[in-house]
């Protein structure tokens, strides 16, 4: 996968026609979680830098694209301001650089183009920032932004009372106990050595195992677990050897803590 793939076309006529949901597959619990996940980013962004441009576009491969804005709000806007904004998006999701700053009219600000296995991404944000704000900006966004490509990876009939085989490459696990402590030993494919995690909390020590086995240098924020209808999703936060954040998403009806495994893997994997 590549970060500078072209972004499928949109234009301003299919983003006002953006519909509620994320897919035609998806269920309300998981439009829930994207809206919040988008909503944490539009959060860390505002916290990096003087924000008045907040907003992302998600582009899945087989359906309409779907438009995020934390500001401005578009119910304040006139509609030529809208059709301005809108065409801003346009031209910024055709281009071909992964991240750049721009001006466009009276717009003015950064953006960070992201492509995944089933989805295309486009956050801008503005004013113009300093350039350690906007690489600090940028990463986020990045980080962000891959998992949000993630929810597109669990895309499956749920009735089954399964998730289907993955074709992902996760380390085998082995869970023990330890008086009031979760051991895990994590196995990658291809001979490398297993890592060790140790926790109170079952998922814990699943995503710390893993981590260790596949990035012996990156370091452990938290893991998530969230409900969504009958299936759960997990949330993996990591952060690298650089200290840049790192996300891992999976959604599944079945085992927890390979739902984890899968999820820790993804987010050193960066999909």
């Amino acid at each position: 996968m590549t970060a500078d793939r072209t972004p499928a076309r949109t234009d301003a006529y299919a983003l006002a026609q953006t519909p509620p949901a994320l897919t035609r597959r998806s269920t309300p619990p998981i439009d829930h979680l994207f809206s919040t996940i988008v909503n944490a980013s539009f959060d860390l962004i505002a916290e990096l830098g003087k924000i008045d441009l907040s907003l992302y576009l998600h582009v899945p491969h087989d359906d309409q694209p779907l438009l995020f804005t934390r500001s401005p709000e578009l119910h304040l806007l006139s509609p030529s301001e809208v059709f301005r904004l809108m065409h801003t998006i346009t031209m910024l999701s055709n281009g071909q650089k992964p991240t750049a700053a721009f001006r466009h009219g009276e717009l003015a600000g950064h953006y960070v183009r992201t492509a995944g296995e089933h989805s295309d991404g486009l956050f801008v944000f503005g004013p113009i920032q300093s350039t350690r704000d906007a690489q600090q900006i940028v990463s986020v966004t990045t980080a962000f932004a891959r998992v949000l490509h993630q929810f597109h990876l669990d895309e499956h009939d749920q009735d089954h009372g399964h998730a289907p085989p993955s074709t992902e490459k996760v380390p085998h696990i082995a869970v023990s106990a330890d008086g009031d402590h979760v051991v895990v030993e994590a196995t990658p494919d291809g001979g490398l050595r297993p890592g060790i995690g140790t926790s109170s909390r079952a998922e814990d020590a699943v995503a710390v195992a893993v981590a260790n086995a596949l990035a012996p240098s990156w370091t452990f924020d938290e893991v998530r677990t969230i409900d969504v209808g009958r299936r759960s999703a997990v949330l993996v936060v990591l952060r690298d050897d650089r200290s840049i954040l790192q996300l891992g998403l999976a959604i599944s009806s079945g085992d927890v803590l390979q739902t984890t495994a899968l999820a820790t893997t993804r987010a050193v994997d960066q999909y």
